[in-house]
């Protein structure tokens, strides 16, 4: 769910422009990009299927029609770039990785260098752009882009390109994991619902592990529930966006649901340690303290159990975004402002290091002929 903060002394021209009018009375929309009409998706990939790669997906935009009206949404192109490594091969079939960027886009000293790093372990790497399909890819406005695409379309989207990537003759289906950071990290997790497998895609190998990095957690889905696998967790001490209580509520559910848990708390680390953002204190809010989750029936908004704002069922987009962000105005106790986030050299060589063994530890780690 968006979090948005607003200042009750903020002017009307302020609102407006920086957080696109949400909270003003007479504005229950927000204006959201179109969106774009890409390539058409293929549904099955060859043995040169490199580059650039569209699939089919869905932006079911609410949880509730993720869960209870998937069938029923229009299908449109997802994208994403696939790289793989040398020596795989129909005969010599890789493992892959489906890295899900954080919520301010692709970063070529994160993303694609996790993809970079993943190729010389022998390892096929997908970067999934989730903004892209959704006409926010170039939005300069971060609150409007990050409000373009939902933790469910992205699950979508993660689900689809798994479907995808296990056509792929030079990739293993059966051990296709999934990484991501932040915003990405969340749904890396979420990627364990074994409903949602079952909606988007039934009857492929499910993701074989989960690699999870500064994921906050304070967000569940409404079941216990898991497809299994391996998943690991890192995270900062420094990084007030993590609550360390709620990810060991989360991973202590994970355990008891059959899923092998590793999980890292770095000592000094912030947010985005990875990125070329200088290290500072900003003012983006966080949750702590209280537990956003689903009805799992429904799959309406829950904040510690009880119900909040919902959209309607003929809603607009932009509709559904403005509901999104008034859940976090319907609940100040549970916002508050400002972490720490950006470079961090140590912390990125710790980070990569853990992830390495993990990899390693699960047989991701291949090394293969030249192709």
């Amino acid at each position: 769910m968006a979090l948005i903060v607003i200042g009750a002394g903020a002017g009307v021209y302020y609102v407006e422009t920086k957080y696109l009018g949400i909270g003003l009375p007479w504005n229950n929309s927000v204006d959201l990009a179109e969106m774009p009409k890409l390539p058409d998706p293929v549904a099955k990939l060859t043995d040169d299927s490199e580059g650039r790669i569209y699939f089919e997906t869905k932006s079911p935009y609410d949880f509730s029609r993720l869960l209870t009206g998937f069938d029923k949404l229009p299908s449109h192109s997802g994208v994403g770039e696939l790289y793989l490594p040398k020596g795989a091969s129909a005969e010599n079939p890789a493992p892959a990785i489906i890295i899900l960027h954080g919520s301010g886009g692709i970063r070529p000293e994160r993303e694609t260098e996790y993809a970079r790093i993943f190729n010389k372990m022998g390892i096929a790497a997908f970067i999934l752009d989730y903004y892209t399909p959704r006409g926010d890819a170039t939005e300069s406005h971060y609150i409007r882009k990050i409000l373009s695409a939902t933790e469910s379309d992205i699950i979508v989207d993660a689900f689809s390109a798994l479907k995808l990537l296990g056509t792929h003759p030079a990739i293993n289906a059966e051990k296709i994991g999934v990484t991501g950071y932040s915003y990405g990290g969340m749904v890396t997790r979420y990627v364990l619902d074994p409903r949602l497998k079952n909606i988007v895609a039934p009857g492929v190998p499910p993701f074989a592990l989960h690699m999870d990095f500064y994921d906050p957690c304070h967000q569940t889905l409404g079941e216990d529930a898991t497809t299994g696998g391996a998943y690991l967790a890192i995270f900062g001490d420094d990084d007030n966006s993590v609550d360390p209580k709620a990810c060991a509520k989360v991973q202590k559910t994970l355990i008891a649901n059959g899923v092998s848990v590793e999980s890292h708390m770095l000592k000094g680390a912030g947010h985005a340690w990875e990125t070329s953002i200088p290290r500072a204190m900003g003012d983006s809010p966080y949750v702590r303290g209280c537990e956003f989750s689903y009805d799992p029936i429904t799959g309406d908004p829950l904040v510690d159990g009880k119900p909040v704002a919902k959209s309607t069922i003929d809603a607009t987009r932009g509709e559904r975004a403005f509901i999104r962000t008034a859940i976090s105005i319907e609940t100040p106790h549970c916002i508050g402002e400002g972490y720490i986030l950006g470079n961090d050299p140590k912390a990125d060589k710790e980070a990569k290091a853990i992830m390495v063994k993990f990899l390693t530890k699960h047989q991701f780690a291949k090394v293969k002929k030249d192709r």
